[in-house]
């Protein structure tokens, strides 16, 4: 009986987990900067946007309760498509990220 168990648990169990969106890496690594108040570019290691497509990141800040749409960014120089644009505020202000591919 255990072993039908331990049978129905592997099959169960997703064998291969797909990789997070860029809009997922994007609120992740917002979120970093709201909690933490970082006023720049996250660490590397927070989502690692470049292992899942991005090729361009802006982030930029502004004060508590600001509308997130007036918070300017980096902006590539080259023409890349937009792929996720997360918003967070935290204690400190309002915090945008964004991700092109």
């Amino acid at each position: 009986m255990k072993w039908i168990l331990a049978l129905s648990m592997f099959w169960a169990l997703p064998t291969n987990p797909q990789p997070p969106t860029l809009q997922k890496v994007a609120e992740i690594r917002v979120r970093y900067m709201a909690d933490m108040n970082y006023k720049g570019h996250p660490p590397y290691s927070i989502g690692s946007p470049w292992k899942n497509g991005a090729r361009f990141e802006g982030c930029g800040w502004g004060r508590r309760n600001q509308n997130p749409k007036t918070i300017g960014t980096c902006r590539p120089r080259t023409r890349l498509r937009l792929a996720a644009d997360a918003v967070a505020t935290g204690k400190f202000g309002t915090y945008r990220l964004r991700l092109w591919r």
